[in-house]
C-alpha cells in the first residue's frame, strides 16, 4: 500500500488543535514534536496516498493564511509495522467516483510539483532536446529504426504537453505559459536542426522512415491517443515515465524531424505532410491527456477555481476536437492531391 508522510510546522501553541483536527481524518500514524527553545513544533503524519489531497485541501488555507505554518509531503518507501489494508467497509462507503481515483493517483499539490519540475526550461532541457534531434536525424537519414527509438529514449518531450495538458485542465495560467515556451523552445531548436541537416546530407524522401510520416491515417491517430492517455495515466499514478515518455516522444518527434528534414532538402510537399502529422499528434496527445486528467478527478481546491476550470477544460476540449477535425480535413486533402497523376 503507497503511503505517504505529511511533516507540518508550526508554532508551538498551535500544536494541540491542530493534532486533535488531524486524528479526526483517521491517519496511519501520528507523531508530534515540541521544541521550548524556539517555541516551534513538528507535528509528522503518516497516511495512504489516497487521503493526501483530502488531508492537503482541509489544511492547504492555514500555511496561506499563516505564514509561520508549512507542510511538507515526503514518499515513503517503507515502513514497519506495515500498516493495514483499509476495510472492505471503508471502500465501499467511498460514494464518489473523485474520491475512488484519489485513492489511486497522486494527490494534485504531489502532480503539479511533479509536472511543473519537468516543464522547466533549462540548459538540460535544451541539449537533451538537441542530442535526441542529431540522433533522431541521423536514424532518418539512414533509415534505421533501432537509432530512431534510441533517439526517443533521450527526447524530453512528455513534460511540457503533460504541463500543458494538465494546465488546461487546472485553468493553471502561469503553468500553460511555462508549458508552452519550454515547448516551443524545444520544437524551434529541432526544427532549426533538422533543416540543417537537411540541407548538409542526402535526404532520400523515398526512404521508408521518412516516407511513412509524410502521410496519415487513423493508425496514426490512434497511436496519439494512446500516446497522450499513457503518459497522463503514468504521470497521475506515480508511474515512472521513462518507458512512457518513449511512447509520446515516437508520435511527436520523428514527424517534426522529417518535416524540417525535407524542408532543408527542397521537398516542400513531403514537408508539408509531416508537419501535419505532427501537429495532429501534438492536439491528439493533449486531448486524451486532458482526458485522463478529468476522468480522475483533478480540480482545484476552491469553488471559485473549480468553476474556472470547468470552463477553460470545456473550452481546451471542444478546441483540440475542432482543430484535430481541421487536420483531419486537411489530411484527407493532402492525401487526395498525393494519389491524383
Amino acid at each position: 500500500m503507497e503511503t505517504r508522510l505529511i511533516e507540518l510546522t508550526l508554532p508551538a501553541d498551535r500544536l494541540a488543535g491542530l493534532r486533535e483536527r488531524v486524528e479526526q481524518l483517521d491517519p496511519i500514524a501520528i507523531e508530534s514534536l515540541d521544541s521550548d527553545e524556539d517555541r516551534r513544533a513538528v507535528l509528522r503524519v503518516l497516511v495512504r496516498q489516497g487521503q493526501v489531497e483530502s488531508f492537503l485541501d482541509r489544511f492547504e488555507s492555514l500555511s496561506e493564511r499563516y505564514d509561520e505554518i508549512r507542510m511538507t509531503v515526503y514518499a515513503v518507501e517503507a515502513t514497519l509495522p506495515v500498516p493495514p489494508e483499509p476495510d472492505e467497509d471503508d471502500e465501499a462507503g467511498r460514494t464518489s467516483e473523485e474520491e475512488r481515483e484519489e485513492s489511486n493517483r497522486l494527490s494534485r499539490i504531489e502532480l503539479h510539483a511533479k509536472i511543473g519540475r519537468n516543464a522547466k526550461l533549462n540548459a538540460e532541457y535544451l541539449w537533451m532536446v538537441l542530442f535526441s534531434s542529431v540522433v533522431a536525424a541521423v536514424g532518418l537519414v539512414q533509415g534505421n529504426v533501432a537509432v530512431i527509438v534510441g533517439a526517443m529514449v533521450i527526447a524530453p518531450l512528455l513534460g511540457p504537453n503533460m504541463a500543458l495538458a494538465l494546465a488546461t485542465t487546472l485553468a493553471d495560467t502561469e503553468l500553460g505559459i511555462r508549458a508552452v515556451k519550454t515547448g516551443m523552445s524545444g520544437v524551434a531548436l529541432a526544427v532549426v536542426l533538422g533543416v540543417i541537416c537537411g540541407w548538409y546530407f542526402k535526404v532520400d524522401p523515398s526512404l521508408p522512415e521518412i516516407a511513412m510520416r509524410t502521410r496519415i491515417n487513423h493508425l496514426d491517430l490512434i497511436l496519439a491517443l494512446a500516446a497522450g492517455g499513457a503518459g497522463a495515466l503514468a504521470t497521475t499514478s506515480g508511474i515512472a515515465g521513462a518507458l512512457v515518455g518513449v511512447m509520446v516522444a515516437v508520435a511527436l518527434l520523428p514527424p517534426l524531424l522529417v518535416a524540417a528534414l525535407l524542408a532543408g532538402a527542397g521537398h516542400w510537399q513531403g514537408a508539408v505532410g509531416a508537419a501535419l502529422l505532427y501537429s495532429t499528434n501534438i492536439a491528439a496527445v493533449n486531448l486524451a491527456a486532458m482526458t485522463v486528467f478529468l476522468s480522475r478527478g483533478l480540480t482545484p481546491r476552491k469553488w471559485w477555481e473549480k468553476s474556472r476550470a470547468k470552463r477553460s477544460a470545456t473550452v481546451f476540449m471542444v478546441l483540440w476536437i475542432v482543430i484535430l477535425a481541421a487536420l483531419a480535413a486537411g489530411f484527407i486533402y493532402y492525401n487526395l492531391r498525393l494519389e491524383t497523376p
